[in-house]
């Protein structure tokens, strides 16, 4: 795929805008809120800077770095949402035709989401998508906890 059209890229590169903005950014590794917000706050997206199709074509750094970087955003989800969830997902498909750029969903789920939309079924959770100003006061709180060190 050409990497201009991407959407992981297009969000890394700055050429489309996630709601709430960029969350965590190293050298490696961009977290943001999903680009379309959906039903579920807290709903992330780990993604490495470059284009990277297959677990295998992570460098040493990259895959060195994934663990660490994915257990503090999902410690400051923990912290940060209104409400604790119940899990974390991660979730790792990277099949949208718009997007084969590997990305984790990071996504909470409550104690109180229906058990038909749980697990991979998450993806097929309806409602209304979560308010901007919500999402932009989540992700102030995440990066404040995830910048503190």
């Amino acid at each position: 795929m050409d990497t201009h059209q991407c959407l992981a890229c297009q969000v890394n590169e700055g050429r489309t805008a996630p709601p709430g903005g960029v969350i965590y950014r190293d050298r490696w590794w961009q977290v943001d809120h999903r680009v379309d917000p959906g039903p579920i706050l807290g709903w992330l997206v780990l993604k490495p800077l470059r284009h990277v199709e297959f677990l295998d074509a992570l460098t040493d750094d990259e895959a060195a770095t994934l663990g660490r970087v994915t257990r503090r955003v999902v410690g400051a989800m923990r912290a940060a949402l209104p409400s604790p969830p119940a899990k974390v997902y991660a979730l790792l498909l990277a099949e949208a035709a718009d997007c084969p750029h590997l990305h984790w969903h990071l996504v909470p789920r409550s104690a109180t989401h229906p058990r038909e939309f749980r697990g991979p079924r998450i993806f097929s959770t309806e409602g209304p998508d979560v308010p901007r100003a919500d999402i932009d006061a989540l992700a102030d709180r995440l990066r404040a906890l995830l910048h503190a060190d």
